[in-house]
């Protein structure tokens, strides 16, 4: 995965559920382009999960399905948590 296409991935990560948008599109502007090929995979197939099942993970009600999107579900929300407090974010 060589070419990273970052408006694509910004673009998918727009889910149109103020909730989800404010912790993912601030991730993937200023957390995502430092992280390895491999953690944006990961992120890439966590966007191919529904938008309820992204709120619940996301928000500590449900586990992800999966070990993998489990360890991207933490970094996001380790991510968010950094961001807190911090003005234009």
């Amino acid at each position: 995965m060589s070419e990273i296409n970052w408006g694509r991935i910004k673009w998918q990560s727009r889910r149109g559920m103020r909730e989800l948008d404010l912790m993912l599109l601030p991730f993937v502007e200023h957390d995502l382009p430092k992280c390895s090929e491999d953690m944006i995979g990961a992120y890439m197939d966590l966007l191919n999960a529904s938008d309820l099942e992204l709120f619940r993970w996301l928000h500590g009600t449900a586990k992800a399905d999966s070990p993998a999107r489990q360890h991207m579900v933490d970094f996001i929300i380790q991510c968010h948590a950094g961001r807190r407090g911090v003005e234009g974010v």
